[in-house]
């Protein structure tokens, strides 16, 4: 759980010390005021990155040139001190988990958080891009090698890239990039397809108990690993990756880039046998999005006997009374929740604590 947060120039907060209780608070407060910047503040130190901007300079308060994200994680009996300090002029960010440089991405080892926002729409109807990040979050968060594993993968398919788009190369150069992709890559794909089943496994449950029926299946889409969704070896995993890189290499000459891989994988859900991207309705693609999330949270709780803090960003305007209703009966009595809507809540209580001139915050 989050016991202290600490900003310094994020987006509108110049400077900010938070205690968030235990149990389910909600955030009240005028449109604009920041309450929505304070929710992914706080997915930024357990992720490394933003749910809802794909650069960090956007993130940097107006007039300043740095910002600073921290954190003081209990888990159990074990506390946490994660920083994260971003400098717009170098463009460069800097992760410290307890005290220690380390890679962003390893976060997630730490603090596990879960974001529940409109955007998670995109999640279904969003590029392949969105859901092989999803994913891989969700690993890393129960597999820590992994955030070292996807950034070693990137590095190597940089470098076989760059030698492709020489055009001239002998097979022997090719060569050293291949073993090393494939070794990484066999890894990456071995817990992609041993998670993702377990997601779509918890995902049928939540959507039964959500009233959105269990006729949910899930399909990995990868030119390396053949249909259909199963767990494998890592070996196997090898051996399908070295063969797919041979039998994609002329197009890969032609494009100069890898066309095969775990960076090119996508997921596929279906409702009922359909495609649920193309098929269901908005409605139905919410919920799916809403049960995944859910899927989630348990997932970690089974693998880390912790549960993750839950951040709600205006999700209960986008349900209709009943759903709002199942939602809050699943999520209510979570260790710790965060929720920037008041829909719900028919009445305020009289008693609420003020975090800035225009955010105000109670527990339920």
């Amino acid at each position: 759980m989050l016991v202290h947060l600490h900003l310094r120039n994020f987006r509108n907060y110049q400077e900010l010390d938070f205690s968030l209780p235990e149990g389910f608070t909600v955030l009240t407060g005028a449109n604009g005021a920041g309450k929505s910047n304070l929710l992914e503040s706080i997915f930024y130190l357990g992720a490394g990155y933003s749910f809802r901007q794909h650069q960090d300079d956007a993130l940097v308060g107006w007039g300043a040139n740095f910002f600073v994200v921290r954190g003081k994680i209990q888990n159990g009996s074990l506390i946490h001190n994660i920083e994260v300090v971003y400098q717009l002029e170098e463009r460069r960010k800097i992760t410290r988990i307890n005290g220690k440089r380390d890679l962003a991405g390893r976060c997630a080892a730490y603090f596990p958080v879960v974001i529940f926002s409109p955007a998670d729409l995109l999640l279904l109807q969003g590029p392949p891009g969105l859901r092989r990040r999803f994913l891989d979050f969700v690993i890393t968060q129960i597999r820590p090698q992994h955030a070292a594993d996807l950034h070693s993968y990137q590095e190597v398919l940089t470098q076989r890239n760059n030698l492709l788009k020489q055009g001239f190369f002998k097979e022997a150069e090719l060569k050293p990039w291949d073993e090393q992709l494939v070794g990484i890559g066999a890894r990456i794909l071995r817990r992609r397809l041993a998670v993702f089943t377990r997601l779509v496994v918890l995902c049928r449950e939540v959507l039964l108990s959500l009233g959105g029926g269990g006729d949910l299946e899930g399909a990995y889409i990868s030119r390396v690993v053949p249909p259909p969704l199963q767990l494998k070896e890592e070996a196997e995993c090898r051996n399908l990756f070295f063969e797919a890189l041979a039998r994609y290499q002329d197009l890969a000459e032609r494009w100069k880039v890898t066309p095969v891989g775990p960076h090119r994988d996508d997921l596929r859900f279906y409702l009922h046998s359909h495609e649920a991207r193309i098929y269901c309705s908005q409605g139905e693609q919410r919920l799916l999005a809403l049960a995944l999330k859910i899927s989630q949270s348990r997932l970690l709780k089974e693998e880390q006997k912790l549960e993750p803090l839950l951040l709600l960003d205006d999700v209960f305007s986008e349900l209709d009374p009943g759903r709002r209703q199942q939602v809050f009966e699943e999520l209510q009595f979570k260790k710790q929740v965060l929720a920037t809507t008041t829909l719900y809540f028919k009445a305020e209580p009289e008693e609420k604590k003020q975090l800035t001139p225009d955010i105000y915050f109670f527990t339920v």
